[in-house]
């Protein structure tokens, strides 16, 4: 792999790291690599990396890195550059939106993973050429990009090329919206045809995708994003007296905590929006469901049956589930100002600092490790790409919050 630039700004990161902030990039950085494909640096993030030595660990038949991850470390990056001011980190950011614009396509699919020769996997499951979660992903890390390089005129070949992959999301949007607004009868209620994939959990991440677009002013996506906000609310589990009332479906009868961001999704839009339909619905969500999360120690899931009986499952428990809902519920708090959300906000956030069920601190502020997650009877002290991105979003949300 070249590393060229890319050592050189992770050590002289390393050495600038403003220790007494509780984002701490080190563990992050250590996990990037890039290579160079048909003249430009692709940048990227390794998937694993296993304790003790944290070095990279590439998934067999899968590739060293995938979009799913770097999509998501692009937003990691657009907080530090636009919000922190930490210009150092532009070229890392100009090397993962090469890398995201070389996994896309020109039908608005996307691969996902990339093996170490520097060819793309296109045959693994999770790596074909789809409009699924790697797509939203990759258009999460393109969203990101564009915001860091739109009023910087020393990209102005980058911001077209970024402009050009976003927009091709679009075609891929009409077909899916194409089925709007049919409503089919499923075992648990109400399930709308306007689905990514069929699935809640794809739309409300691009639907986070449309929100941050169409906040810059540059892109119009009003339409888009009432449509998928109303899918999103279908998929609300509304149950009277039920203890899970408030719960968003993510696939089919499922509910779990990873991927589970349907409140932060509608929040973004009612920003934008003010539909006061979307604030009830997290309102409902936080009222009634985030308790029930909190009182039974962070489940990762939850299957309910058509009788309305549930059964629901523990472990594991990894960031990516915790990020999940705490941004929706900190996000709310923001909003309405009210003390009973941030109290939740809180209690979700010091899963982080060890007040979860293994009574391990799970992120070191000193070192940017989160650790892989909570097994039963365990703790997974790996820190792979996943874990230390879902945790530092958490972080950079709540940067006044300083873990002990």
């Amino acid at each position: 792999m070249k590393k060229i630039i890319i050592l050189y700004i992770i050590f002289f990161l390393f050495s600038c790291e403003k220790q007494e902030r509780v984002v701490n990039l080190q563990h992050s950085l250590s996990l990037v690599d890039s290579v160079e494909i048909n003249g430009k640096m692709l940048a990227f993030i390794s998937i694993y990396a296993d304790a003790p030595s944290y070095d990279h660990v590439y998934a067999k038949g899968e590739g060293m890195t995938c979009v799913d991850d770097v999509g998501r470390y692009m937003e990691v990056l657009e907080y530090e550059i636009l919000i922190q001011k930490n210009n150092k980190l532009i070229p890392i950011a100009e090397n993962m939106a090469n890398f995201l614009l070389h996994l896309s396509r020109d039908d608005g699919l996307w691969y996902n993973f990339l093996f170490e020769d520097g060819t793309i996997n296109k045959e693994h499951v999770n790596s074909r050429a789809d409009f699924g979660f790697w797509a939203v992903r990759g258009l999460r890390g393109l969203a990101a990009a564009y915001n860091i390089f739109k009023d910087n005129p020393d990209y102005e070949n980058l911001k077209k090329e970024i402009i050009n992959r976003l927009k091709l999301m679009n075609s891929q949007i009409k077909i899916i919206l194409a089925n709007y607004p049919k409503i089919s009868e499923s075992e648990i209620g109400k399930k709308p045809e306007w689905m990514v994939n069929d699935a809640s959990d794809i739309t409300n991440e691009l639907l986070m995708v449309l929100a941050k677009l169409h906040s810059t002013g540059d892109f119009d996506y009003f339409s888009e994003m009432e449509k998928f906000s109303e899918a999103i609310i279908l998929r609300q589990y509304n149950k009277q007296g039920s203890d899970i009332r408030g719960m968003y479906f993510c696939w089919k009868n499922i509910w779990h905590a990873w991927g589970n961001s349907h409140a932060y999704a509608l929040l973004e839009v009612y920003k934008i929006t003010k539909n006061e339909e979307l604030l009830n619905s997290v309102r409902l969500w936080a009222d009634n469901f985030i308790p029930f999360f909190l009182a039974h120690d962070f489940p990762r899931k939850i299957i309910v049956n058509t009788d309305a009986e549930y059964k629901m499952e523990t472990y594991p428990q990894i960031a990516y589930g915790i990020n999940s809902v705490y941004r929706g519920i900190k996000s709310l708090a923001e909003i309405t100002r009210e003390k009973k959300y941030s109290k939740y906000a809180n209690r979700v956030f010091q899963w982080y600092s060890g007040a979860n069920i293994a009574k391990t601190r799970m992120y070191d502020p000193n070192n940017g490790r989160c650790f892989d997650g909570i097994n039963e009877g365990s703790v997974n002290f790996n820190s792979g790409a996943e874990s230390t991105i879902e945790c530092l979003l958490s972080m950079q949300m709540n940067e006044n919050y300083t873990i002990k």
